[in-house]
């Protein structure tokens, strides 16, 4: 027996060598082995101990993307996919030149998967420490209102936002704003807009990498109308002895623009400034520089600011001249009898002679033939505080129609004879 298993034994181990290979070569003409990439994302592990320290931990040049190699028989690869792949980065194996070591491990186990390689070895972090701050959030107003209108006042439901995120891009916030555009706009403006930084360039900052404590802020933009309106003023006192008021008051500017919501400045058709300059003892012109903000109504506003509000307002004030001028009898007239009387002028000489004081240029446009003086009897009865006129004599003082700025100092008091008619 013996013998036959070693008879011709080379030829035997030869046989069985030359079977294996042709098996090898059927296998891999079947099924050959072949190579396939596959491109995934490394998983950083243990990156809330970074987080939890106060760090924020940056992958460097994409790094954390790796491209993976499986060489594989025909069979595995063809049900075999990046799912299939799994590549883990672990903070705490990081070095001390900022590298994590990649291990890239599968799901599948075969073994017909021969190997499994990655172009990088390493994913590269940058590490730095995390800031938090606060800014105001300012509100950027784009283009303007139609003509007519002007932007009144703007807000936002969130006045400040909390920003945290690396150091070496939160240190360089200047400024939060939000835009809003009013383009055209007639009447209020609200909208939800998003926050951006910029630094004190005011270059727009990347915030990819911030927290923020809100993102959209809903903002406001209040439109006014405006509006051309006069000034009218008052003064007060009196002027000293020999002087008077010509009561010609001037405002500079004459005009004001003022702005508000439509509804309040339909009823406004001036401003008023009362007691504006006060003449008592003036012998000159008298100047008052006044705020006209304070003088505005409840909701309206100065539309133009260049002036800071101030409006001149100037009292003219004239020395006083006087004129003698000769009236006859018949220019006094009585005016309001009462019913069943009849009223006599008495003991009053043909011409009369009065004595007018005024503004020279008021008292140059009296023509004595035309001035007119009169009693009024009911006016007369009111001023004494009389129920009604009784029969007897009464000396009132007779009025003249004057121009304005014109008077007596010395009233022309008459005597007035009233009795019963028949």
């Amino acid at each position: 027996m013996k013998e036959k298993l070693t008879h011709n034994l080379g030829l035997k181990i030869l046989a069985l060598l030359f079977s294996i290979s042709l098996w090898l070569i059927s296998i891999n003409i079947n099924d050959p082995v072949s190579p396939r990439n596959y491109t995934i994302q490394v998983q950083l592990l243990n990156i809330n101990s970074m987080i939890n320290a106060g760090k924020y931990v940056e992958v460097q040049d994409d790094t954390d993307t790796v491209r993976v190699t499986v060489r594989a028989s025909r069979s595995v690869l063809s049900d075999f996919s990046e799912k299939n792949l799994v590549a883990t980065a672990d903070i705490n194996d990081l070095t001390e030149n900022n590298r994590i070591p990649i291990q890239v491990t599968t799901t599948k186990t075969d073994n017909k998967i021969e190997s499994i390689k990655t172009d990088k070895e390493y994913v590269s972090v940058k590490i730095e420490d995390v800031k938090k701050i606060q800014k105001t959030i300012d509100v950027i107003v784009q283009n303007t209102p139609a003509s007519g209108y002007m932007l009144g006042s703007t807000s936002t439901d969130q006045t400040a936002v909390i920003v945290s995120g690396p150091e070496s891009v939160v240190s360089r916030i200047a400024k939060a704003e939000v835009e809003i555009n009013v383009d055209g706009a007639t009447s209020d403006v609200s909208m939800s807009r998003p926050i951006h930084f910029y630094d004190k360039e005011g270059e727009l900052i990347d915030d990819t990498k911030l927290t923020k404590s809100v993102s959209e802020v809903s903002t406001k933009a209040s439109i006014l109308q405006m509006k051309e309106v006069p000034i009218e003023c008052s003064v007060t006192g009196e002027p000293a002895d020999g002087y008077l008021y010509a009561g010609d008051l001037t405002t500079e500017p004459r005009v004001i623009t003022i702005a508000g919501k439509a509804s309040t400045m339909k009823n406004i058709t001036k401003i008023t400034i009362p007691d504006a300059i006060d003449v008592t003892g003036a012998d000159s012109n008298v100047a008052q520089q006044v705020d006209i903000k304070q003088y505005l109504p409840e909701g309206v506003v100065l539309a133009d600011t260049s002036s800071g509000g101030k409006v001149t307002i100037t009292a003219t004030i004239q020395k006083e001249e006087s004129k003698i001028v000769k009236i006859f009898s018949d220019q006094i007239n009585v005016r309001n009898i009462p019913q069943g009387y009849d009223v006599t002028i008495k003991g009053m000489e043909d011409t009369i002679e009065i004595r007018l004081y005024g503004l020279q240029e008021q008292l140059d446009t009296i023509n004595a033939n035309s001035l007119q003086g009169y009693v009024d009897m009911e006016l007369y009865a009111r001023e004494q505080e009389m129920d009604v006129i009784k029969p007897g004599n009464y000396y009132p003082a007779v009025k003249f129609e004057l121009p304005e700025y014109v008077y007596l100092k010395e009233h022309l008091k008459v005597h007035i004879w009233v009795e019963e008619t028949e």
